[in-house]
């Protein structure tokens, strides 16, 4: 028997396990701890080279993947806010909550590229603040834009928050932006296991499945 509380947190498992397998995505892709890891910084140190600072806003047109846990985990420790998008909203309808959100990024996957492109025709934002994940017409390129920077921590780390958008049922969509806590990431991955502590789930050998789109607020909190 022990007392001791297992490890919790996608950044506390990286620096313990690295290898420990983390992530399949619907494409069958695997990530280790230590690789999502990375990515993570890798996202927060380019973010941050687009003039990204603390309480600024990254909006995502991205399906379940790798990319789009790296994404999030990125806000997480950058005191960002990350707008996920219906990806089966119009083109003008994400133009709409790319720039009532105020995005200073706007990222997305070649599987909605149409859609992207149309959008971006209404949305303010540089070349250089479009990153598409696989080749979408006048956006960069997340692996090249990432595969400029180090997988090393981001330093002054502070956690992050979802900025959701309402279903619009009264006309726009409405944004909330929750106000930042200045929680430490760590802290902030390990509090947000409190279900899995409640239902007993500590096992790191546990598998759970997420069937339900990641835009959808329900399943990102």
């Amino acid at each position: 028997m022990t007392d001791q509380q297992p490890t919790l947190g996608l950044w506390a498992i990286a620096r313990e396990e690295p290898g420990r397998l983390t992530i399949v995505d619907p494409d069958h892709r695997q990530a280790t701890a230590g690789e999502l890891a990375d990515q993570s910084n890798q996202v927060v140190h380019a973010l941050r080279d687009l003039g990204m600072q603390v309480d600024d806003v990254v909006a995502v047109l991205v399906p379940n993947s790798i990319e789009y846990i790296a994404i999030m985990l990125g806000v997480q420790q950058a005191g960002f806010h990350l707008v996920p998008i219906n990806f089966h909203l119009s083109p003008s309808e994400v133009a709409y909550i790319v720039g009532d959100s105020g995005a200073k990024a706007f990222i997305s996957h070649e599987r909605f590229a149409d859609i992207a492109i149309e959008a971006a025709k209404e949305i303010s934002l540089g070349d250089d603040a479009r990153i598409a994940i696989g080749e979408v017409e006048g956006f960069r390129s997340y692996t090249e834009w990432l595969g400029a920077f180090p997988t090393d921590a981001p330093s002054d780390r502070t956690a992050g928050e979802l900025m959701a958008y309402t279903s619009g049922t009264t006309g726009r969509p409405k944004g909330v932006k929750r106000p930042l806590m200045g929680l430490d990431p760590d802290q902030r991955a390990a509090g947000g296991t409190f279900l899995n502590m409640l239902f007993g789930m500590t096992d790191p050998s546990h598998v759970h499945l997420v069937q339900a789109p990641l835009y959808h607020t329900a399943v990102t909190n």
